[in-house]
């Protein structure tokens, strides 16, 4: 995270740098929204020189049952995105045209299941369990919660002293690795009432949960690398805006 906040400083820092010489001459504010690969959002825009723009948004999507396989396991998942993105934008030309650096306050979720291989049998690291053992094995996926930003767009209110205007950006997120975690539930230990019989069955099922964890530890291990693709994240967004 220390690093990407770093990368995320030098950026905007370098877009300030392009500016500096500028005479600072606050020229005025423009409340968009926006629809794109993260949602529908909006946002708030601070016009600061002929050349210079700070912007802060909302984005917000839900997507249920996307599914993944790796390595012969299905997982079945809920994606929740809520970002806020946060730019310095910088119109080179003075016009629409415009380049930005900034940030991305990640507060996605990814939850989800393991399906069971059949019917009545799981599978992890190619060792097959029962469901008579398994109830459910819930898993769930992070990403950095503080991520750069960079891209290119148009807003074509910003020669404009008020009006309507369209809003385009196309942009690279950089969300770093994935963390996953998984919770199994498991069934009860049918109980007999033979106190021998019982504590055995219960040390068994003491040994069975170990070598679950180890394998669920495999398993966590290749879908992180699988999840690993998603480290950098197109942004697309199309919306309008009104500068006043």
């Amino acid at each position: 995270m220390t690093k990407k906040l770093l990368i995320s400083s030098l950026l905007i820092s370098a877009l300030f740098s392009v500016n500096a010489s500028a005479e600072v001459v606050y020229q005025g504010t423009s409340v968009g929204g926006q629809a794109g690969l993260f949602g529908i959002g909006a946002n708030l825009k601070g016009k600061f020189t002929d050349t210079l723009g700070v912007k802060v948004g909302f984005d917000k999507f839900t997507y249920n049952d996307i599914e993944i396989v790796d390595d012969e396991v299905t997982y079945n998942f809920d994606v929740e995105t809520q970002d806020f993105l946060a730019t310095v934008d910088w119109h080179p030309y003075a016009g629409s045209f415009k380049t930005s650096a900034g940030v991305v306050v990640n507060n996605s979720n990814l939850v989800g299941t393991i399906n069971p291989t059949t019917a009545t049998t799981f599978t992890f690291n190619n060792v097959t369990y029962s469901t008579d053992d398994i109830a459910k094995v819930d898993t769930s996926a992070d990403f950095d919660p503080v991520a750069p930003y960079v891209g290119i767009g148009w807003d074509t209110s910003w020669t404009k002293k008020n009006g309507w205007g369209f809003t385009f950006d196309l942009g690279l997120i950089y969300q770093g690795s994935a963390t996953v975690d998984y919770t199994v539930k498991y069934k009860e230990v049918p109980l007999t009432g033979n106190a021998a019989v019982d504590a055995a069955a219960q040390s068994a099922r003491a040994d069975l949960i170990r070598e679950i964890d180890a394998n669920l530890e495999a398993e966590k291990k290749s879908l992180q690398t699988e999840l690993d693709k998603y480290e950098f994240l197109p942004y697309i967004a199309i919306g309008v805006n009104y500068k006043f």
